[in-house]
């Protein structure tokens, strides 16, 4: 199939693992805690956050003006994570800011990770706690491209399918509304969209192999960052169904790839 070239710099696409976990750092967090599967950032988890966030604003500063759009795994320290990636970026410069949940984005669903399945309750949590994103408006316009937590147990081929779905998805969701904004008012073009994914680390190199067909090729510290850039659809089939496929159905210029010298001095 003929690839069918996209405007160029309509959407550009930020990968960030979250930042340290506290049960990586002190070993009786567990057993104390309320919800042991679901650990927060330490302090040093938010600053490696809030470097990310400058760093983002740093890349954006010499480009058109965006919509932003965040999608986080459900899982507290992302989502703590998106909100310091945002405080680092408005310390430097103002931007127009909605988050939402992305379960698609989640912890992959091993029995390495977890020993039982997770609840759903955990997507609840977080979009309860949107409310309560300072400068950010949650998205409840947002629909889920996921709606449950991921299967349990999950291989990591169907998580790397989860992964490539779940970017396939937003990108062709980002271009629709681009392509209605336009529509309506084709003498003021949209502006560019911004989607920042805010995922785990597995979730980080599946998104890498995803826009750079180079699987394992990087380490993805905390924080790491990628920036992709899309370029062009690569054929005009329909998006496969969700999960059913390893293969993109986009092609990215990727500059940044697993970045971390943000963080290498804390």
């Amino acid at each position: 199939m003929e690839e069918i070239p996209l405007p160029v710099g309509c959407i550009t696409c930020y990968f960030v693992r979250h930042g340290e976990r506290i049960d990586h750092i002190d070993e009786t967090w567990i057993q104390k805690a309320p919800v042991p599967y679901d650990p927060p950032l330490t302090a040093e988890g938010l600053l490696q956050a809030q470097r990310t966030g400058a760093l983002i604003s740093d890349l954006e500063s010499t480009l058109e003006p965006a919509e932003y759009l965040v999608l986080t795994s459900p899982f507290l320290r992302c989502l703590q994570t998106a909100q310091g990636i945002q405080q680092g970026y408005m310390q430097n410069r103002a931007g127009n800011w909605k988050i939402a949940i992305e379960p698609g984005l989640s912890e992959v669903m091993n029995e390495n990770y977890f020993d039982h399945p997770l609840p759903d309750t955990l997507i609840s949590w977080r979009e309860r706690d949107l409310d309560g994103c300072a400068n950010m408006q949650a998205d409840r316009e947002y629909k889920r491209i996921k709606e449950t937590l991921p299967e349990y147990p999950e291989n990591f081929q169907s998580m790397m399918a989860r992964f490539v779905a779940t970017l396939d998805m937003a990108t062709a969701r980002q271009l629709g509304l681009l392509a209605a904004q336009n529509a309506v008012q084709p003498e003021r073009p949209a502006k560019r969209r911004v989607l920042i994914m805010v995922t785990h680390g597995a979730g980080i190199s599946s998104l890498l192999w995803a826009t750079t067909k180079q699987p394992g090729a990087y380490d993805v510290p905390y924080c790491c960052l990628t920036r992709a850039q899309l370029v062009s659809r690569l054929s005009s089939q329909p998006l496969a169904p969700f999960g059913s496929t390893r293969i993109p159905a986009f092609k990215w210029n990727v500059d940044y790839r697993a970045y971390s010298q943000h963080t290498a001095n804390l």
